[in-house]
């Protein structure tokens, strides 16, 4: 039997590094349904928008209001930890603060308390089917550990969601 990688045992989704950029091909397919302005959770390497807001700006504090251009969507990929439910709280409140569209790639921890409560406030959910490979920031990829949804909250609905299954790029399947 084959050891376990480096990869996963080691970094991905451990409190060594929270710094996982989003799969392109995911977020291409989203872009081009929700049209993102603004990347919320990023640094200057894996920023997926022009307008990001970064670990030094914070975006649990910062206004998103000012940085949104009027009819764009968020794009969220918060850190896949332990202070996950605070990213989500806030996607709901700056989803109806800023009147955009907030789209969160986060664990299908259907499990947890910040789950039960956040993403049941959520307009739409899609459990992504199969596990998704994430990006470091030196290039390697990896499986993530589980699996993963999309939480994708309005500022026109406060739940219980709409709940489909999503291939690896986001589109609902049968």
């Amino acid at each position: 039997m084959q050891a376990s990688s480096a990869w996963n045992q080691d970094q991905l989704f451990s409190s060594k590094s929270v710094e996982w950029s989003t799969p392109q091909d995911l977020f291409d397919h989203l872009h081009r349904e929700f049209r993102f302005g603004l990347d919320v959770c990023a640094n200057s390497r894996n920023a997926k928008c022009p307008a990001f807001i970064d670990k030094d700006a914070d975006t649990l504090a910062t206004p998103w209001a000012d940085r949104i251009d009027p009819g764009t969507a968020a794009w969220m990929n918060p850190p896949w930890g332990r202070g996950i439910g605070s990213f989500l709280q806030r996607a709901f409140e700056e989803s109806n603060r800023s009147h955009c569209v907030c789209v969160c790639l986060v664990p299908a921890a259907t499990d947890t308390q910040w789950w039960r409560t956040w993403v049941w406030m959520a307009s739409e959910v899609r459990l992504i089917v199969g596990r998704l490979h994430f990006v470091r920031d030196d290039g390697h990829t990896g499986p993530a550990p589980k699996g993963a949804a999309l939480v994708i909250f309005t500022p026109w609905s406060f739940g219980p969601p709409r709940v489909f299954l999503a291939d690896k790029i986001g589109r609902t399947v049968a």
